[in-house]
């Protein structure tokens, strides 16, 4: 199974809210609709993440790497104290391995020069925010293995390329969450329809486990 497509997650501490230039503040800490949102950047083109992603299979961490910021503490604020806030940034691409296939070291230098790289990109929507970080933690693909036994640093247990989607996730022989172990059954992102907080894989494998339950019930009366 294919497990490209590692990702580095940046944990901030904030001192305020970020000011963006497509939708200023109204007040220093009070939040906006798109505070309490997914906020995407670097993502405004299908070139743009072309490349993102192809830099990163050539062993190295994109230049304009896509951004996804959210602001949990505006949803609850008792996450961090009055007037700060929490955010916390899902980016891509970051490779796992080399195109040697050697697993990349990760150093004190470049994380700090992959860090440098997003604060500046997120300076080009929301100028300041550099300015509002007090404290930090990343994680890189092999932080998030290590961690979270996510293969490759890829939080969606495997890529979504067309070739593993369907019939193809995870494998022929198991794409209807079944197993070939009796009262086994697979769920997750690892299975159809992917991740991306739908609930479907869940959803899908426990109508499957009541569909089997049913019929073996009935097979026993």
């Amino acid at each position: 199974m294919d497990y490209s497509s590692g990702t580095t997650k940046i944990n901030l501490a904030l001192s305020g809210l970020p000011n963006f230039l497509a939708d200023p503040n109204k007040t220093n800490n009070e939040f906006q609709p798109h505070h309490q949102c997914t906020i995407h950047m670097n993502s405004e083109s299908i070139p743009n993440l072309h490349t993102a992603y192809q830099e990163a299979l050539n062993g190295k961490p994109s230049k304009h790497p896509l951004i996804e910021m959210v602001i949990p503490s505006t949803l609850d604020p008792t996450i961090a104290p009055k007037g700060c806030h929490v955010a916390l940034l899902f980016t891509q691409y970051t490779p796992y391995r080399l195109p040697n296939g050697k697993q990349i070291e990760i150093n004190d230098e470049y994380k700090e020069n992959y860090y440098r790289t997003v604060i500046n990109e997120i300076e080009q929507y929301a100028p300041g925010f550099e300015k509002l970080i007090i404290g930090r933690d990343m994680l890189f693909p092999s932080d998030l293995e290590e961690q979270f036994s996510l293969t490759g640093g890829n939080i969606f247990h495997g890529a979504l390329p067309l070739d593993q989607l369907y019939s193809f996730r995870p494998a022929v022989s198991c794409s209807n969450h079944r197993t070939p172990i009796q009262g086994l059954y697979l769920c997750g992102s690892s299975t159809h329809p992917g991740g991306g907080v739908t609930g479907m894989p869940g959803f899908n494998a426990a109508t499957i486990m009541l569909n089997d339950w049913q019929r073996k019930k009935f097979l026993f009366k």
